[in-house]
């Protein structure tokens, strides 16, 4: 009798075949796309703290524009601080010109800055700066851009 129970009878292999695991896919896919979906948008939820819900473009620009001032802020601060370190270094070598010009007259009036038609220093043709009657310093003037032309063909093209 051991010979018979080794035998499947064919109605056995079948059971297995009516069960689908269509269901049981379908929920893992859902979780793995929500877990994958969350795990690439952490960025943008922090975004979210910050600037509130925007699309990504939005934020960006918003971005841009916050980079964009802090970078004219840091600029106009820069060149504020090298214009007081300028300012600060001239007065220093005004009053050490005033103390060498007491201690030896001579010697100071050969060293002069000459002076224009007004009595300011001159500023060079390289667009050094000028000192006005307070002694502030301002920039020297920039000539305009000249007007943005409209496009025009040349001379040996033409749309006829």
């Amino acid at each position: 009798m051991t010979n018979e129970s080794k035998t499947i009878r064919p109605d056995d292999l079948l059971t297995g075949i009516g069960k689908s695991i269509m269901a049981k896919a379908l929920v893992y896919s859902i979780i793995g796309h929500f877990v994958l979906t969350v795990a690439t948008s952490v960025p943008l939820f922090k975004d979210w703290t910050v600037y509130g819900i925007k699309s990504p473009s939005a934020i960006n620009a918003i971005r841009t524009e916050e980079n964009r001032k802090r970078e004219e802020e840091e600029r106009q601060r820069k060149a504020k601080e090298k214009a007081e370190a300028e300012a600060k270094a001239e007065a220093e070598a005004k009053a050490k010109a005033a103390e060498e010009a007491k201690k030896n007259p001579q010697a100071a009036a050969t060293t002069a800055v000459p002076a224009g038609a007004d009595g300011k220093a001159q500023a060079g043709a390289d667009g050094q700066a000028q000192a006005d009657a307070d002694g502030n310093k301002k920039p020297p003037e920039v000539q305009p851009l000249p007007p943005k032309k409209e496009f025009q063909y040349g001379d040996d093209l033409s749309l006829d």
